[in-house]
């Protein structure tokens, strides 16, 4: 059975690459743009990784990442953030995050970080 991935992305056209590679590396997808949508989803549904934006609206990356992990501490989450300020990696960290991306991403970066969590 293919393991399961929420990803989390306000900007259409990103959330819908993220989807692309996902799928096409054989993961089952879920994609939604908002932080209260990726809470409601993860409290119907087991995911094996969550994929999130750092900047979201109303309910930024860094609280849905501290929200999830106060409910499920071993569900890997991945941050995806153009917030390229210098402390950004380590205020991630502390968030809970286990590992962040950069956009823009490589493909093969992105699934590299997938897979490190899910194998």
């Amino acid at each position: 059975m293919a393991k399961s991935i929420l990803v989390v992305e306000d900007y259409p056209e990103t959330l819908k690459l993220f989807e692309q590679i996902l799928t096409g590396e054989g993961f089952s997808v879920k994609a939604v743009e908002t932080g209260e949508k990726a809470l409601d989803a993860i409290a119907h549904k087991k995911f094996d990784l969550v994929v999130l934006d750092v900047m979201l609206p109303r309910i930024d990356g860094m609280e849905v990442c501290r929200r999830i992990k106060l409910a499920h501490k071993d569900l890997p989450v991945i941050a995806a953030t153009a917030f390229d300020v210098p402390d950004i990696i380590s205020r991630c960290k502390s968030a809970g995050f286990d590992e962040v991306i950069m956009k823009p991403f490589e493909p093969d970066r992105l699934i590299a970080a997938v897979n490190k969590h899910l194998l």
